[in-house]
């Protein structure tokens, strides 16, 4: 776990930075600069493309973890990192000639109920290849090790650079509609930054030479646009289905919940970066039991840290609302459903790594296809009775299934899963923080609440989590910064 708890640190780090960043411009700069109509069609042109951007990537940044450790000649390596930066083309080309024969309907029929939407068909499009290529490259130095600075990328510089464009939004420098057309340049140059990166990684010598097992890379990347669509779809689609049914306004508020409750995902994406690479090459290598290792420990550790987070949330989410206009407070309910969403990511461990990186991938995406569409038609019946709380419900739901139905399979197949009794006693000690702590509050302003409650809530639930030893790895660390 050496490189794991190195990277993942590092990498905790940088994603917390940009959630900080995030924080700032979610919670302040957007909700006092942007119009509600504004703010939501930022979230509907992100989700969007989130959901587009698996079928424009052809799978390729999966493809590239779980089969560049197979190639051990340089000619072989070179030849396949070079196709695998055309091959996103062959979707991406047909795609782009059918929007631009088909822009009219697809432009009546986003704006079948907010017609603000309707401009912004193309920037859809090309943030989702851009966010492709992005993944592409990150991918490129993914095999090599090296995550900080890919992640730096995608977790800060994105949000630095919306922090920046919403100060100018706030000088009047720009306006609201040429706000949203800056994210298409900085999707775009957060993509070329990540190309430079990986080039400086590992330069290839450009060929076009006959790749060993082209008919399994193949096999994989189609299977692979199903899985990272079927991923996005769990968790954007919600925001996409709710400009079909509500005013565009709704998903600011919705996004604001989500935001919030998202910070619980923190950790599990810091240390998805290196788990991805790690865990392919023990399966390239036939070691079944260092997966299984890395699987239990990674959901322990992600179990005790997110869940912290849990606590510090839901344990002041009613002050955290407070903050903020009244309309925003539908979200409240929203926070508390998001949140079981990430602390269940958080218990899988390296779940997902296990099974993109394994033979297991075949049977999980059609389930998650299952999923998906359980997820479509759950949103098309709460949505119109129960507002942005269906789409909660909708998510949370659907989520959850998908997560223990692979957590299930994997256990069925390779006889491992990620839990241990220490995995059970840490949630019942988050659940027995959230019952004791939410309804105990200050009666002074949110923000010495906030401060003063999750001073508290630190102190007490690390004496326990060191005196209780859950984690070995945790321990460490807080033996080596609390002697």
């Amino acid at each position: 776990m050496g490189i794991v708890i190195k990277q993942s640190g590092w990498n905790l780090a940088i994603t917390a930075a940009g959630f900080v960043l995030g924080a700032l411009n979610v919670l302040l700069l957007a909700t006092t600069y942007l119009d509600d109509e504004y703010y939501g069609l930022w979230g509907y042109i992100l989700s969007t493309a989130f959901l587009l951007f698996p079928l424009m990537s052809f799978g390729i940044h999966n493809t590239i973890v779980k089969f560049y450790s197979r190639y051990d000649h340089k000619n072989e390596r070179d030849s396949f990192l070079t196709q695998m930066l055309l091959w996103p083309l062959v979707i991406i080309i047909p795609v782009f000639i059918l929007i631009y024969i088909f822009y009219d309907p697809i432009r009546l029929y986003i704006a079948n109920r907010n017609q603000i939407t309707s401009d912004f068909v193309w920037s859809i499009a090309i943030i989702a290849v851009f966010q492709a290529y992005f993944e592409i490259f990150y991918a490129w130095t993914k095999v090599h090790m090296k995550t900080i600075g890919g992640n730096f990328l995608k977790e800060v510089f994105y949000r630095l650079a919306a922090t920046i464009m919403l100060i100018f939004l706030a000088l009047d420098w720009i306006t609201q509609v040429q706000f949203i057309y800056s994210l298409v340049l900085i999707y775009g140059l957060r993509a070329f930054i990540m190309k430079l990166v990986a080039f400086k990684t590992y330069t290839p010598q450009y060929q076009l030479g006959k790749i060993k097992a082209s008919k399994d890379l193949i096999n994989y990347s189609l299977l692979m646009i199903v899985a990272g669509s079927v991923g996005t779809a769990l968790l954007d689609l919600d925001k996409f289905m709710i400009n079909d049914y509500l005013i565009i306004d709704n998903i600011s508020w919705y996004n604001v919940a989500v935001f919030i409750a998202t910070v619980i995902a923190v950790p599990a994406r810091g240390m998805a970066q290196i788990m991805h690479p790690l865990t392919a090459g023990h399966f390239n290598r036939g070691e079944i039991k260092e997966v299984e290792h890395l699987y239990k420990r990674s959901s322990l550790n992600l179990s005790i840290i997110a869940g912290f987070l849990v606590i510090i949330i839901i344990c002041n989410v009613n002050e955290f609302y407070q903050l903020m206009r009244p309309e925003y407070r539908v979200g409240i309910p929203v926070v508390m459903l998001i949140a079981v969403v990430k602390y269940a990511e958080s218990l899988l461990g390296s779940n997902n790594a296990i099974l993109y990186n394994s033979d297991l991938y075949r049977v999980t995406l059609w389930l998650g296809l299952l999923l998906a569409v359980l997820a479509i038609l759950l949103n098309m019946w709460l949505i119109p009775i129960y507002g942005l709380m269906g789409a909660a419900i909708s998510t949370c739901i659907a989520y959850v299934l998908y997560a223990f139905a692979k957590a299930f399979y994997v256990y069925h197949k390779l006889h491992i899963h990620p839990w241990t009794a220490r995995t059970s006693l840490s949630i019942l000690l988050i659940l027995t923080f959230i019952a004791v702590f939410y309804f105990w509050d200050f009666n002074w302003h949110p923000v010495l609440n906030i401060f003063l409650k999750s001073v508290l809530l630190t102190i007490i639930y690390v004496l326990i989590i060191r005196k209780l030893k859950l984690s070995i790895e945790i321990n460490e660390l807080l033996r080596k910064y609390m002697p």
